[in-house]
């Protein structure tokens, strides 16, 4: 298990995306991580559930392809598109 927080902050986009392959990698080897990131372009890359905290509180939980794939609910719990922001 691995508990990771904000990893990204501050990073290259070159190394982000070193650091995305070295967790993929991790994954494949069945390796839990627990990841807290802003950086949604990350975090959808690694994801398989998503939880979204607004004040301390947990205000969304579910998949990170339903949150991907839905505006809507992006709109709801974050202000904002993702999709314009790649």
């Amino acid at each position: 298990l691995l508990l990771i927080d904000e990893p990204s902050k501050g990073l290259a986009p070159s190394i982000i995306n070193n650091l995305i392959d070295a967790f993929r990698q991790l994954k494949s080897h069945s390796t839990t991580i627990l990841l807290v990131e802003q950086n949604f372009q990350m975090a959808r890359s690694l994801g398989d559930r998503v939880a979204v905290m607004d004040n301390g509180r947990v205000v969304h939980a579910g998949t990170m392809a339903e949150l991907a794939e839905d505006e809507a609910l992006q709109h709801r719990l974050l202000g904002l598109s993702l999709g314009a922001h790649q």
